[in-house]
């Protein structure tokens, strides 16, 4: 029965961007099928840490959170999952060397275009499980360990690399999602005050008039004009004259409900 498209393992290819980004080439190559598997996970964890990385600076957080949030993901995950792989392997060498009985049917051999320089630490990881397991299937076949052994290893890790790299994803997308909020609720605050520091600016005069009418410029020992009769009102060559200030009242877009 021939296999999913979504099962085919690949690796994605910055290459194939619209655009042209920096990328370094890897090659990998991975034997066995779980960790073949796992390599949709690593597509989409490089993606999550360099939101982690880049986007969220881009967003103007704070740096020591950001720093923070790169502690959980490289000290507090990443790291423990690469010693606890290479104490393993280390241990199952030691006590039973490298024996090489059987052979893969479907070994996986790509390159890996490497935009985010700590993806690096991502795919090391899935080689170093995929070493794992490699030694680990020598073992079996050997008969140099039994089937709970076996499964002890291959699924542990494989379901801890899976945790782990969802894990990553969610954080990442967490973080992201709250600092464009945060962004989002600073633009609009900054507009809000924009306006009110606009609408004020508009309603101005109208304080200007009433303190600087006829009695305000006498009290202020400023010369004023001849108040105009009635008989006056209309007459001359220039314009009416303006209707008082409670009839040209500004209105703030605030006062609109």
């Amino acid at each position: 029965m021939p296999r999913k498209r979504s099962d085919i393992p690949r690796l994605r290819k910055a290459s194939n961007l619209g655009y042209s980004v920096s990328a370094e080439k890897q090659d990998v190559t991975l034997y066995s099928a779980d960790a073949q598997s796992l390599l949709r996970h690593y597509n989409f964890t490089s993606a999550a840490i360099y939101k982690i990385g880049i986007n969220l600076r881009k967003l103007s957080v704070a740096e020591e959170k950001v720093q923070q949030t790169e502690r959980v993901v490289y000290d507090e995950i990443i790291k423990p999952l690469q010693e606890d792989l290479s104490k393993e392997i280390a241990r199952l060498e030691l006590q039973f060397g490298n024996p090489k009985v059987a052979e893969f049917t479907k070994p996986f051999t790509g390159t890996a275009e490497i935009q985010y320089p700590r993806a690096k630490l991502l795919l090391n990881l899935l080689v170093d499980f995929d070493q794992l397991l490699f030694r680990v299937h020598q073992l079996w076949h050997g008969m140099k360990i039994g089937d709970a052994e076996y499964l002890r290893l291959t699924e542990g890790f494989r379901d801890r690399l899976k945790e782990s790299e969802k894990r990553i994803d969610h954080i990442a997308r967490e973080a992201v999602n709250l600092a464009r909020q945060q962004q989002e609720d600073a633009e609009m605050e900054a507009g809000i005050e924009a306006m009110a520091a606009s609408g004020a600016s508009m309603e101005a005069p109208e304080d200007i008039t009433k303190a600087t009418g006829r009695k305000g410029r006498k009290a202020a020992g400023t010369a004023s004009a001849p108040e105009p009769k009635d008989e006056d009102q209309g007459k001359g060559p220039g314009a009416p004259l303006m209707q008082g200030a409670e009839d040209s009242k500004v209105i703030s877009p605030f006062s609109m409900q």
